[in-house]
């Protein structure tokens, strides 16, 4: 009788450890909207990186499911059969093959579905160490919702670049390049490819000239003054968690940026929404673009 129960703790217990790692790893759970929306608009519904998120979405709901219900249920189904039938060698036996078949059938899914993620991953941007492929589906190289797609059918693509009454254009730059203030252009290498993916879209959808960007991660990075771990935590320029370090769960690079010319924010708004942004937002001095639901902030 001891064994059993201790059996049944040990199982109990490491199932209880490292299905949640294992799950927030592959992010889960997820009860978003299958098919990705803007406002109330699917987001280039027509595109492969669409098609792409919407797979995305359906294995991560369906994993979801599995954790949150049906494990749960199965489990709790043996535990039961194991405490009242504790003399029925068949119960027992039955109650113990249910919890093997539940547990290693989780940890299967979920530690196949993490490596197709980490191989997916670095495909798609070797530069993002760490990353997997749910954080990368949106924004990252290649794989944009609105990013052309080579072998792309008639009509899909990059849209237009976007005009807006009020400009003000920066003199003197090419098209295809944002401006900085001082100091900043350093925090570039601070970019995420999810970053990088969005700011290359944007800028091919706005005048030339317009877009100053006044922060991707921060100074005190740049300077050597702090590291990211102790900016995320709230001791520098943002607010702790910022996108601007990683958020909770990417710390080590930028998932936002920040754009000072404020008479231009509704045509760098249009462009960040087109291209992929999760969350802008104008707070006020700057315009604040962020993009990778990974970052877990916003």
């Amino acid at each position: 009788m001891r064994s059993r129960i201790s059996f049944f703790t040990l199982l109990f217990f490491v199932s209880s450890l490292a299905l949640p790692l294992v799950a927030y790893a592959g992010g889960i759970p997820f009860f978003g909207p299958i098919i990705p929306q803007a406002g109330n608009q699917a987001v280039c519904p027509a595109s492969f990186g669409m098609l792409m998120e919407v797979i995305n979405n359906i294995i991560s709901f369906a994993l979801t499911i599995a954790i949150v219900f049906v494990a749960p249920l199965m489990i709790g189904y043996a535990g039961f059969l194991m405490v009242v039938n504790p003399t029925s060698a068949g119960d027992v036996q039955k109650a113990k093959t249910i919890l093997w078949n539940t547990v290693i059938g989780i940890v299967i899914s979920l530690a196949a579905w993490m490596i197709v993620a980490a191989i997916m991953a670095v495909l798609y941007n070797p530069s993002g160490v760490g990353q997997t492929w749910s954080s990368l589906i949106v924004g990252s190289r290649g794989i944009d919702s609105c990013l052309e797609q080579r072998g792309a059918l008639p009509g899909e693509g990059l849209a237009p670049a976007v005009t807006a009454p009020g400009l003000e254009t920066a003199p003197g730059v090419a098209p295809g390049r944002f401006t900085y203030d001082s100091g900043i252009e350093a925090q570039v290498a601070h970019a995420s490819g999810a970053l990088q993916s969005l700011l290359s879209c944007m800028v091919t959808r706005v005048p030339a000239g317009v877009g100053r960007i006044s922060s991707i991660s921060d100074s005190q990075i740049t300077s050597g003054q702090n590291t990211f771990a102790q900016c995320v935590a709230g001791r520098c320029q943002h607010a702790a968690n910022s996108c601007h370090y990683g958020g909770r769960s990417c710390v080590g690079s930028s998932y936002a940026v920040d754009f000072g010319d404020q008479q231009n924010t509704q045509v760098l708004s249009a462009a960040a929404t087109a291209c992929g942004a999760n969350y802008v937002e104008n707070e006020g001095d700057h315009l604040h673009v962020s993009v990778g639901r990974s970052c877990g902030c916003n």
